[in-house]
């Protein structure tokens, strides 16, 4: 009942078939993986033959048609169309009648449901809305075929699927329902241990959260149900396991970021849900209809919609949506959570510090102090770190603010980039995401008083840790920075040295070449940034040694000075009798030994520790 995806891409061949075909009934469950697939089908088959072999059926009918139809290898690997011919599937042979010609409907409903499906992952309903097709596919094809069936071939649906005659709208709190007698018929459904087992292990295959969050889901429809209808309603098959456990699995672990707030979301959805399975089912049950999954659907359709528009005051009480192409399992929707929290923190913590007067960080008494020797000094080096570079826009690695989390940083150590294919795909993908930043990235103020440095005649150099090229941009003379870390503004090659622009290799990408090589000798690209394990270039650590050495005043801003062998520059000044200046808005090993120390944003101490006399 999913309808998102972050799979990988096909593999092609029989592989990728048998793949697709598990994973679909494995999405069914909200487990898009093979081994899961397999392992609920095996549930299946252990609580119903006949059943089963309609689920093998659909599944093959459904993954046949989206290859035909030449669907993203990546959404059929993911089971988006698989799922939704299993439901169509089950929709059939809700009917009771000659197996052979259920079968051929099944085989013809399951086929019908992957244009549908794919026209809402093309149309506005996922493209637009962002929202998950869910079952709609398999109500839209399986209602009209059980009443082609039931009025050309005579079919009725089991009882077990209808709402039964004697539910009615009084039905709600009877007495009847809570007796003895109906305690007894809910025991009588238990045993299936097999089953039972089966399932869990699909769910536990995925994701040991996806598990709690089900035997939660099934508690909670148990509850909801014997709330209102006894214990007929805790032991109602159609409620519980289709209804109220899919509708919190949704709403709870799935499509929302999880916490608190999605708990008391789904919690809610699979109270609604309750209203919505019964006053449907009696609706459905005046045409002889099956409940199927409607009312899963449209509960959690309508919950989805809700986070989808909810008010901007409403968003304090309401979980967050976790995007289509960002949907996997609970501990996924998770971090995610995590990474946009803080990526929100980070901008509200640049818009605050941005703003701010140097005033909040330093006595006027200090400052004057301080900008009198940087005024005194003939010759001053600059070393700068991520958090000049902050209020700009590109946030600092280490803080994560870009869910830099989600990328493995084994594949970002030169050895590794060097013998994996996968991981300088893994590098490239990284490295676009950070590049889309650097391209739009300005200059703040932090640059431009570096910059003014050098019009007053005092700067020896910057060295920068930064790969942004903004104090260049900033008007500072390219000679004067030493870009320690290198750039990502330029890109080479391993073999032949041959340089390209940035722009040119990240439109390569944009148009499907994940992994680029040199078009001259086929030798291996990377950006000319130091990546983790690759040493730096002998000619810029030369350059920076001897601007540190030949300084009398070394100005370090914006970095915490935990990266070596950077780290370890101002232990150069301080040996050869130059002053200290730092700016960081975190403590670093050097604070003892400086001659000032402010700890704020640099955007705003900056240019006034630099301007000009009298500016």
């Amino acid at each position: 009942m999913a309808g998102g995806f972050s799979g990988a891409g096909g593999r092609g061949g029989g592989e990728d078939f048998y793949r697709a075909f598990l994973a679909g009934y494995g999405a069914l469950f909200f487990s898009p993986r093979p081994v899961s697939g397999a392992l609920f089908l095996l549930g299946t088959f252990a609580a119903n033959s006949v059943l089963g072999a309609a689920v093998l059926v659909g599944l093959l009918a459904s993954t046949a048609a989206a290859h035909l139809l030449r669907r993203a290898p990546a959404e059929i690997e993911h089971g988006l169309y698989g799922f939704n011919g299993a439901l169509a599937a089950f929709a059939v042979f809700s009917l009771d009648g000659p197996v052979g010609p259920l079968h051929l409907a099944a085989i013809l409903a399951a086929a019908l449901t992957v244009p549908v499906a794919a026209w809402l992952i093309d149309g506005p309903w996922c493209r637009k809305l962002a929202l998950p097709c869910l079952s709609l596919p398999s109500l839209a094809i399986g209602f009209p075929a059980l009443l082609v069936l039931a009025w050309a071939g005579g079919f009725e649906p089991y009882g077990g699927t209808v709402m039964p005659p004697y539910l009615v709208a009084s039905s709600l709190f009877d007495p009847h329902f809570y007796g003895a007698g109906m305690r007894d018929a809910a025991a009588a459904l238990g045993g299936e241990w097999a089953v039972v087992l089966l399932f869990a292990a699909g769910f536990l295959a995925h994701s040991w959260r996806l598990l709690l969050h089900a035997v939660l889901g099934l508690l909670l429809g148990a509850l909801s149900g014997f709330a209102f209808l006894g214990w007929y309603g805790a032991s109602n098959f159609m409620f519980v396991v289709v209804t109220a456990a899919p509708v919190y699995l949704a709403l709870a672990a799935i499509f929302t970021a999880g916490g608190l707030r999605s708990f008391a979301f789904g919690a809610a959805g699979v109270v609604i849900s309750f209203f919505v399975w019964f006053h449907l089912g009696l609706l459905l049950a005046d045409f002889e209809l099956p409940l199927l999954t409607a009312p899963f659907c449209a509960t959690t359709a309508a919950f989805l919609l809700l986070l989808r528009f909810a008010p901007n005051a409403a968003a304090a009480f309401l979980p967050r949506l976790v995007p289509l192409h960002r949907v996997g399992t609970p501990e996924q929707a998770s971090e995610w959570a995590r990474d946009f929290a803080f990526g929100v923190r980070f901008w509200q913590g640049i818009a605050g510090l941005k703003d701010r007067p140097w005033t909040e960080y330093a006595s006027g008494e200090r400052m004057a102090r301080a900008r009198e020797l940087v005024r005194q000094s003939r010759r001053v080096a600059v070393l700068t770190g991520a958090g000049v570079s902050t209020e700009s826009g590109i946030p600092d690695y280490r803080g994560g603010a870009v869910a830099w989390k989600r990328y493995d940083p084994e594949h970002f150590r030169f050895p590794r980039f060097l013998e994996s294919e996968e991981s300088r795909r893994k590098y490239w993908e990284m490295s676009q995401d950070f590049y889309l930043l650097l391209r739009t990235a300005e200059p703040n103020a932090a640059h431009k008083a570096v910059a003014e440095l050098d019009r007053l005649g005092k700067l020896e150099a910057v060295i920068t840790q930064n790969v942004d090229r903004l104090h260049q941009r900033a008007g500072v003379p390219p000679d004067r920075v030493i870009e320690i870390h290198g750039s990502e503004h330029s890109v080479s090659c391993l073999r032949c040295g041959l340089s390209f622009e940035r722009e040119t290799v990240y439109r390569w990408i944009l148009e499907g070449m994940a992994v680029p090589y040199c078009p001259t000798c086929q030798g291996i690209l990377k950006p000319d940034s130091v990546a983790f394990g690759q040493p730096l270039r002998e000619e810029d650590s030369e350059r920076a040694l001897a601007a540190v050495s030949g300084a009398d005043l070394l100005l370090i801003a914006g970095t915490s000075l935990e990266v070596q062998p950077v780290a370890a520059l101002p232990l150069v000044a301080l040996r050869r009798a130059a002053a200290l200046v730092i700016v960081n808005l975190e403590r670093t090993d050097y604070d003892p030994f400086a001659a000032f120390v402010f700890r704020g944003a640099c955007g705003s101490i900056l240019p006034e520790l630099c301007r000009a006399e009298g500016g």
